[in-house]
C-alpha cells in the first residue's frame, strides 16, 4: 500500500503547491509521483517485483526493470503537455491491465512477497488495482467546457469509462 500512500501525500502536496489548480490536477500529480516512485523501486530494489512473477516466466528480471522504465515514462508523462494527458491516462489504464495477472498470481499462489504483509493484504491489493484505472482515466480526462454548455454532450467529455469512474 506504499503506492496508494505516496499517491496520497504527492497529491495533498500538489495541493498545497498549487492551490489554484483543480484536484483533478492534483490528483493527477499525486499519481506521477507515485509511478516515479514506483518504476525507481523497480529498478533500485527489484526482489520484492520479481516474486509477482512465477519462476517459470522468462527473462523475470529483464520484464521487472522494463516495467519499471515504462513506470518512470508514466509518471513523467503524467506531467506532460495537456494535449497528451487523455492518450497517457489511457496508456496507463493499458499498462495497470496488463500488470494485473501479477497481482493476482501473489494472492492466489499466496506468495511471499519480500516487504509485504501476506494473506488477506494480496487480496485486498485487488480492487486496487480498479481504483488506479479510475484514477488514471479521471485525472486525465478533458477538463468539460462548461457543466451546463448544451453546445458539448456528455459524451465528448466523459467517454462510458470514464463517467463510470467519476461522479458527477
Amino acid at each position: 500500500m506504499m503506492f496508494l500512500f505516496i499517491l496520497a501525500a504527492g497529491t495533498l502536496v500538489a495541493a498545497a503547491i498549487g492551490r489554484r489548480s483543480s484536484w483533478q490536477t492534483h490528483l493527477r500529480r499525486g499519481l506521477a509521483a507515485a509511478m516515479l516512485v514506483a518504476g525507481v523501486t523497480h529498478l533500485a530494489r527489484p526482489d520484492p517485483f520479481l516474486a509477482h512473477l512465477p519462476e517459470w516466466v522468462p527473462a523475470r528480471e529483464l520484464i521487472v526493470a522494463l516495467t519499471g522504465i515504462i513506470e518512470i515514462i508514466l509518471g513523467a508523462a503524467l506531467f506532460g503537455p495537456s494535449r497528451h494527458r487523455r492518450s497517457v491516462g489511457r496508456v496507463l489504464v493499458a499498462y495497470l491491465v496488463v500488470v494485473f495477472p501479477a497481482n493476482v498470481y501473489v494472492a492466489v499462489a499466496d506468495v511471499d512477497v519480500e516487504g509485504q504483509p501476506g494473506g488477506l493484504y494480496a487480496w485486498l491489493r485487488l480492487p486496487v488495482q480498479a481504483l488506479l484505472v479510475c484514477i488514471a482515466l479521471w485525472s486525465t480526462r478533458l477538463t468539460a467546457v462548461g457543466p451546463a454548455d448544451p453546445r458539448v454532450p456528455d459524451h465528448a467529455v466523459d467517454p462510458p469509462a470514464v463517467a463510470a469512474c467519476s461522479e458527477r
